[in-house]
Parts: structure tokens; sequence; C-alpha cells
């Protein structure tokens, strides 16, 4: 009789072992779908997208042109200035300033060691190690050199290490391509028109907040190249910068020395 009461007793804890152990790894199985997200599948035409995006002008590697160039920011008042440009890709980049009733007003060079800041109207020269060459201390945008160049050859820059999948817009609106991280967060949003044709490009950070965005105006056909005719840049704080290419020559030649300025006043 006893054995039967201490069997009675024990089956109450076993079945609450075996009911709580069912229990414990359903959570456990949720929290890792929750946390650890399982791989989207792979989106066939998103990625032929991309790969295509990449190619854009790829024998595209020298330039130099002249233009227009319009800076603003929540500190900066808005100033336009006439520009010459000069590039190399990955790293190479050369930008000159003119005052709007003549002379030089600055220069911003890189030569992927080192970028150079000149300004003429106070006689300053600043060189510093290349690092990552991101320019935000100088435009207060989140972009680098080599980033600036692709936007200057026409090619929207794309991170590599993202996941793309192509949404199909609702009527009257374009489709968009997403590259998403690993954790399923949209980090950068290129806007199509009907061509598949990238005009904007929108970044975004881990927590889903706008960095900067970049907008292609306009179309023309230097050299067999097809190049945006205006490239706007925006930042998350209000920065603005314009760049309208005009005579611009795919391929040029270039001196080395072009993207490493000496103090002029040493």
């Amino acid at each position: 009789m006893n054995d039967v009461l201490s069997q009675l007793r024990r089956r109450p804890v076993r079945r609450f072992v075996i009911h709580a152990t069912i229990i414990f790894v359903m959570l456990g199985q949720t929290a890792c779908t929750r946390f650890f997200p399982l791989d989207a599948p792979a989106d066939a035409k998103a990625d032929q997208l991309v790969a295509r995006l990449k190619q854009t002008n790829t024998d595209l590697r020298r330039f130099k042109c002249v233009g227009k160039m319009a800076l603003a920011g929540p500190d900066l008042p808005f100033r336009s200035l006439r520009a010459a440009v000069a590039g190399q890709l990955d790293d190479q980049l050369r930008i000159d300033m003119f005052a709007p009733f003549g002379g030089a007003a600055g220069t911003l060079a890189g030569d992927g060691r080192h970028l150079f800041l000149v300004m003429h109207p106070s006689r300053e020269y600043y060189k510093k190690r290349f690092g990552s060459g991101n320019l935000h201390r100088l435009i207060q945008i989140d972009i680098t050199v080599r980033e600036l160049l692709e936007l200057m050859v026409g090619r929207v820059p794309i991170d590599d290490h993202r996941s793309a999948r192509l949404v199909a817009g609702q009527a009257g609106f374009p489709d968009r391509l997403e590259l998403v991280d690993s954790s399923g967060r949209t980090r950068q949003r290129i806007s199509l028109d009907e061509s598949m044709t990238p005009r904007r490009s929108e970044w975004f950070d881990r927590h889903r907040q706008r960095t900067h965005a970049l907008t292609f105006t306009g179309l023309q056909s230097i050299e067999g190249f097809r190049l945006p005719e205006r490239i706007d840049l925006t930042g998350s704080k209000g920065a603005r910068v314009t760049v309208v290419l005009e005579r611009y020559e795919a391929n040029a030649e270039l001196n080395e020395r072009l993207f490493a300025p000496d103090n002029p006043w040493s």
C-alpha cells in the first residue's frame, strides 16, 4: 500500500518534469527564432540586379570635370561655387573650389594615404592620415572618398555583406531594392525607375535611423558611359552637397601628384 502511494505521489512530479521540459524546449526554439532569425530565401532577381548595378561603368577608372557645387548645413550658410574635380578609383580625389568672383577658395584632396585640405582665404593647410577616408568631419555626411568616387562615375555604392531583396512598388510607385543585414534590418534602400536604373539611395544604421541619402537627377551619355547630370547628397542633420557634372572627360590622363597638394605658403 505504501508503495502504491509513493508511485502516485511520484507520477504528478514526473508528469510535471516532462511537461516543463517540453515547454522549455518549445520556448527555447521560439527564443532562438526571435533572436537568431533564419536566413530569408535568396532573391535571384534581386541578386542579378545587384550584380548589374555593381558593373555600372566599371571601365571608367579616371575622370576630370568642371561643374557647379553647392554646400549647406545646419551650421553653414548656403554656398554655391564653381569646382574642378578629378578622380582615380579607388581612393584618389581632388576638388578645387573657386570663389564666386574669381580666385581659388579651397582644395580637398586625397591620395589614398593622406587627406589634404587647403583653405586659401585663411591660408590654412591641413594634412592627416587617410584612415578610412571618411569625409564626415568635412562635409557632415557619412561618406568615404571611395564612395564619393563611385558616385562621380555614376555608380551607387553597395555593401558586399548584405542580402538583397526586390520589393515591387505599388501603383504609381517604382520598384525598390533593399539590402538587409543578418538580423533582417534594412541598411540600404535603392529606388529604381521604369528601366531599373537607380535614382535614389538611402542608408540606415542598425537602429533603422537614416544616416544619409543620395539622389541622381538627369542622364547624360559621355564616351559611351551613362552618367547623372546632378548628384545630391544629404546627411541626417541637414547637411547638403550638390554636384552638377559639366565638361566631363572620361578616363583622362592624370598626374599622381595632383592628389597630394603641397602647402602653397611653406
